[in-house]
Order: structure tokens, then C-alpha cells, then sequence
């Protein structure tokens, strides 16, 4: 038996992922706010400002709500429901954004408070002509295009919408990418305790709280199958610091996190397993009516073999030696050598590891 003892770095925090949204949204509404500056009001110092002070907290506060409020309801209300909430809060928030800025800047301007700038003339030829209307238009246009980039992007996939733009994979590509397929244990018995409607709730409740920890690993969910999802990186994403490695244990610091809710809500915690491979693959566009990004090849075939050799040797994760020589250089795994085995349907033994969480 092999070893090779690292450091594994414990514990996950999405707080990362959640703080890097609101900044780029953030940033990315200052720039709205500056082309709209430019566009119809000039280029002058406080238009400028204000434009830009809109954009910052229209993005800041709706990203905010995004993240901390929506986010969490996706799994719980049906989707009019939220489309008609989002809706209904982003108008709010635009318009009381809009009328705040403007009323503080009069204020200030004129040096008086912010009730009597309210009630000013200007605001009132604000409001009346034609200014206050162009604005909001112009700010809940963008709001729209993208809450509906961002539920497009979640219907299709992370990053699916703009490989379709911009034809990435309309004709057949050869990669390199690291698959993993990781599915519940003792799936089979846990639904006939709960019942298909609770174990669907169950099942979209794990597939809802791992979500965070493949998004921060830059890996893409590629399928969803029973209660089994595979998760794909690209080279460069899965191999580097060992991303793909590092979502397995990040998602088990997740359902550490969340047991008593699990236990609380369905008397169960998840448990899982899951089969590395890494090796060449073509990806391309597949369908007419409906089309998908897929992946072919027998890199995807190896990794759900051994995927299932987990349950045989009695293993939670185990990977390959052409993924694992790909890490060699990642300083927090630890490794166990598990031998030489030939996976069902392949005539080739395949060599494989199990990894295991540093004490």
C-alpha cells in the first residue's frame, strides 16, 4: 500500500463565491450607468457621479438580494412565483434608487435638507418631464436582460448560453477534461423510507446545497441522473490547485454543515460516493428541437465504471492514475494506492486510487 501524505485544507465557506457575484454585478451596473451618462446626458461631473452611483447600488443591492434572499427560494417556490417577486422587487428598487439620488443630489446642491429637496421644483420637472421615466426605462431594461441571462444560464447550464453565442462547440471539439460522477448511497432503500414525492424533495435538496462548491471549483454540472450527478472541468480549471478534487470535500464539508437539517427535515444525512477520470473527450452540439452541449468518448464511459467500483471495494472516492499523476503536485491530498483492476466492459486494466481526508 502506497502513501503520500499532504495537508488537506478543511471546511467551506461560500462566502467567497458570494462576495465575487456582488462585486462583479456591481461593477458591471457602474458601467451601465456611465454608458448611459454618456449616451444621453453628456459628459459632465455630477451626471457622471450620479449614473454611476445608481448603476454601483442598483447592482450592490440587487445582487444582495440575489445571493442572500432569492437564491435560497429557488428550491422552494415555483418559478411564476419568483419571476412575479423578482419583478415586483427590482422595480421597487430601481425606482426608489433613481428618486434617492436624485432628491441627494438636490439637497446638496442647493444645500438644503433632503424632505425639501423632495418637494422642490426641479424634482417636480424631474418627475414631470420626461427625465425620471428615460432612466428607469433605460435601468430596468438592463435589470431584465440580466435576470434573464442569469435564469437562461440556469436552465441551460453555467456558461452554456455563451458557448452556444458564440458557437464554441457547433462543430465537434477534441478536449481534455476531468469528469466525476458522484450519486447518493443506498438510494434504493432511502426512497422507499420517504416516499417518491419526500425523496424528491430530498434529492433536490442535496443537488441545491453542492451547487456552491462545484460553482467555486469551476466545474460545470453535466447531467443529472436519478440521484447521480456528473460534474465536468476543463483541464486547466479541474487540475489547477486541484479544483476537482478539492469540490469532493467541499461538498462533504457542506452536508456536514447542513446534517441537522437533513436529519431535521427527512431523519437522513446524505451520503455519497464518486469516480474520478481524466482524459480526451469530443465535445459538441447535439440535436435538433432540442439541443445540448454533450461529451463523448471513453473518458466519460471509465469514470462511471469506476464510479461504481466504489461501492465493490467499499470506497467514497476513487480516481485514476492518468488524473492523479495530473496532481502530483498539489500539496493536500492523501493517497492510497489501490491496485490494478479491470473495470466492467473494458478489456485494459486501469490503475486506480482512493483519496482520503488528511487527519
Amino acid at each position: 500500500m502506497e502513501k503520500k501524505n499532504y495537508i488537506f485544507t478543511k471546511g467551506y465557506s461560500p462566502a467567497k463565491k458570494n462576495i465575487k457575484t456582488i462585486v462583479v454585478s456591481a461593477f458591471f451596473t457602474i458601467l451601465v450607468g456611465l454608458a448611459y451618462a454618456l449616451l444621453f446626458e453628456g459628459f459632465h461631473p455630477h451626471v457622471v457621479f450620479n449614473a454611476a452611483l445608481i448603476g454601483f447600488l442598483i447592482g450592490f443591492l440587487g445582487s444582495l438580494a440575489e445571493v442572500y434572499f432569492f437564491q435560497t427560494l429557488g428550491s422552494r417556490f415555483r418559478f411564476s412565483v419568483l419571476l412575479i417577486s423578482r419583478t415586483l422587487f427590482h422595480v421597487t428598487l430601481i425606482a426608489s434608487v433613481i428618486i434617492l439620488v436624485a432628491v441627494s443630489h438636490t439637497a446638496w446642491m442647493k444645500s438644503i435638507s433632503f424632505w425639501e429637496a423632495l418637494k422642490s421644483e426641479d424634482m417636480l420637472r424631474f418627475f414631470t418631464g420626461g427625465q425620471f421615466l428615460r432612466i428607469f426605462v433605460y435601468a430596468a431594461f438592463f435589470g431584465f436582460l440580466i435576470n434573464f441571462i442569469r435564469q437562461i444560464n440556469k436552465l441551460l447550464g453555467q456558461n452554456v448560453l455563451l458557448k452556444y453565442i458564440t458557437g464554441k462547440y457547433h462543430q465537434p471539439v477534441e478536449e481534455e477534461r476531468v469528469f466525476m460522477f458522484l450519486d447518493l448511497t443506498s438510494s434504493t432503500s432511502i426512497a422507499e423510507v420517504l416516499g417518491n414525492v419526500l425523496y424528491h424533495k430530498f434529492l433536490n435538496d442535496f443537488f441545491f446545497d453542492i451547487t456552491p462548491a462545484i460553482v467555486e471549483s469551476k466545474g460545470q454540472i453535466y447531467q443529472y441522473v436519478g440521484d447521480e450527478v456528473v460534474i465536468s472541468w476543463t483541464k486547466e480549471d479541474g487540475l489547477n490547485k486541484g479544483n476537482c478534487i478539492k469540490c469532493y470535500f467541499q461538498i462533504a464539508a457542506i452536508i456536514r454543515m447542513k446534517s441537522g437539517k437533513y436529519l431535521n427535515q427527512y431523519n437522513i444525512i446524505p451520503k455519497f460516493k464518486a469516480g474520478y477520470h481524466f482524459g480526451k473527450v469530443i465535445t459538441g452540439e447535439i440535436g435538433d428541437i432540442k439541443k445540448e452541449i454533450v461529451f463523448h468518448g471513453d473518458t466519460v464511459n471509465t469514470a462511471a465504471r469506476i464510479r461504481s467500483e466504489c461501492t465493490r471495494l467499499n470506497k467514497n472516492l476513487l480516481l485514476s492514475s492518468s488524473l492523479l499523476n495530473n496532481l502530483a503536485d498539489i500539496d493536500y491530498l492523501s493517497t492510497e494506492r489501490i491496485g490494478k483492476i479491470k473495470l466492467r466492459g473494458k478489456e485494459e486494466e486501469i490503475e486506480l486510487f482512493s483519496i482520503l481526508e488528511a487527519a
